[in-house]
C-alpha cells in the first residue's frame, strides 16, 4: 500500500523572509519542514545529516521557542557509502548555525550510524536528512523513534529521489505499521509518534 500523500493546502505553510540558498533543501521544502516543526512547538529539535547548518539556522530563526538543536554531521574527510553523495560531505559542519548558543553541533566519524538512544536526549523533533543508504536510513529512523517524545515529529527528506534509497526504506516502515504520510509535491515525509 503507498504511503498517503499530505496536500500542501493541510500544512501551516508560511513564506520566509528570504529565500535561503541551500543546494539540497530548497526555499519550498524549508518553508514545509518548519510547518511542521511548528506544528508540534518543538523544544528539543535533532537533525541527522546538518550539512553546514543552513536548515538549522532557518528554523532557529523561525521558532524561536527551541531551546536546544543537536546537529550531527561527519567530518570533512568522510567517504559516504552512496557515491551520489560524496559531494554533500561538509567541509565546516554546522558553519552557518554555530553562532546561536541552542545550536549544538556532534561531528562523528560514522555520522549517527553509531549512536544508539542512550547517546541523546529525549526530544520533540528529528529532521533525517545524512546518509541516505537503506542501512543509515533504518538505523536513523528507529533512533527517532527511541528519542522522539509521544506528541512529536519525525521528518525525512529525499522521499521520492530514485537515486537514494529513503523511498524504500520508508515504504518498508510504512508496511510495518509507522503512520508514514508524504507532502504532495517535495521529497518531505514525516511521522507524527
Amino acid at each position: 500500500m503507498p504511503i498517503p500523500i499530505v496536500p500542501k493546502a493541510a500544512l501551516d505553510i508560511r513564506p520566509l523572509g528570504r529565500p535561503r540558498m541551500n543546494k539540497y533543501l530548497n526555499t519550498a521544502e524549508t518553508e514545509i519542514l518548519i510547518a511542521l516543526m511548528r506544528s508540534v512547538g518543538p523544544k528539543i529539535v535533532i537533525e541527522i545529516g546538518c550539512n553546514v547548518g543552513i536548515t538549522a539556522r532557518a528554523i532557529l530563526e523561525t521558532i524561536p521557542d527551541i531551546e536546544r538543536y543537536i546537529g550531527i554531521d561527519v567530518p570533512w574527510d568522510h567517504k559516504p557509502t552512496l557515491d551520489c553523495q560524496r559531494t554533500e560531505v561538509p567541509y565546516t559542519a554546522g558553519n552557518y548555525a554555530t553562532g546561536d548558543d541552542r545550536f549544538w553541533l556532534m561531528v562523528l566519524n560514522s555520522g549517527s550510524l553509531h549512536l544508539s538512544a542512550s547517546d541523546l536526549e529525549p526530544c520533540d523533533a528529528v529532521f533525517i536528512d545524512g546518509d541516505h543508504s537503506a542501512t543509515a536510513v533504518r538505523h536513523d529512523s528507529e533512533l527517532a523513534r527511541a528519542l522522539v517524545r509521544a506528541g512529536g515529529l519525525i521528518v525525512w527528506h529525499d522521499f521520492g529521489n530514485a537515486s537514494v534509497e529513503v523511498t524504500d526504506v520508508l515504504e518498508n516502515l510504512y508496511d510495518e505499521g509507522w503512520p508514514i504520510q508524504a507532502v504532495e509535491g517535495s521529497w518531505m515525509a514525516f511521522m507524527r509518534v
